[in-house]
């Protein structure tokens, strides 16, 4: 009993770290990094007619140039929180995200 205890809990922890490295070297179409694994995940999306996508989610449309292969055959999307300066020149993290990069199906176009 104590064997197949430990080789599910190594079967859930081994598909847990392979589900979050997906995202350790995802790159836009520039070549860039995306994500560091806190600010990528699989999302819903629908194709639009002119070849767009729609994350209804975030009610958010992303253009057909800015997608990228997906890795997995899913929706992945990636966000990141752009610094600006207060009134008082500071910097302070923008309270909407933006999209940094999104993967799509290669059939889904």
């Amino acid at each position: 009993m104590k064997k197949l205890l430990a080789t599910l809990a190594l079967l859930c922890l081994s598909s847990t770290v392979l589900a979050h490295d997906i995202y350790s070297n995802l790159r836009d179409r520039a070549g860039y990094l995306c994500c560091n694994g806190q600010d990528c995940k699989p999302v819903q999306a629908k194709v639009l007619p002119n070849g767009s996508y729609y994350l209804p989610r975030t009610n958010e449309i992303i253009p057909a140039d800015m997608a990228t292969p997906s890795p997995d055959d899913r929706f992945h999307h990636c966000i990141y929180y752009p610094i600006v300066e207060d009134p008082n020149g500071e910097p302070v993290w923008q309270s909407t995200p933006k999209t940094r990069c999104f993967f799509a199906p290669m059939h889904s176009s």
